[in-house]
């Protein structure tokens, strides 16, 4: 099982090196004016992995729409945020640095 994190821990993770990724759980669509897909939010901190979830119940925080993934990005500080479009895919978000694209 993975340890999970909370959104204030996640902020606290990147000031001190952690490395966010935001991976893909589906193929990105267009719906009407909207991408939408789902996304979720890994730290990294050295070998250590965790999932982000909200307090309610610890359940992952999941992203809908590549504007509500977006906004969360530039909330930690990105000035370029990457978005993974394909199932699978992941892309990584350094504190302080553009994102850096990963498949």
């Amino acid at each position: 099982m993975t340890p999970v994190i909370l959104q204030a821990g996640l902020k606290e993770a990147l000031s001190e090196g952690g490395i966010v990724e935001a991976h893909s759980c589906e193929d990105a669509k267009k719906v009407g004016n909207t991408w939408t897909g789902h996304w979720r939010i890994y730290l990294r901190l050295g070998d250590q992995t965790a999932l982000l979830v909200i307090a309610r119940g610890l359940e992952p925080r999941e992203f809908k729409t590549i504007a509500g993934l977006i906004s969360f990005g530039v909330e930690l500080g990105q000035t370029t945020v990457a978005v993974p479009l394909k199932k699978g895919e992941k892309v990584t978000w350094t504190h302080g640095t553009e994102a850096d694209p990963q498949s």
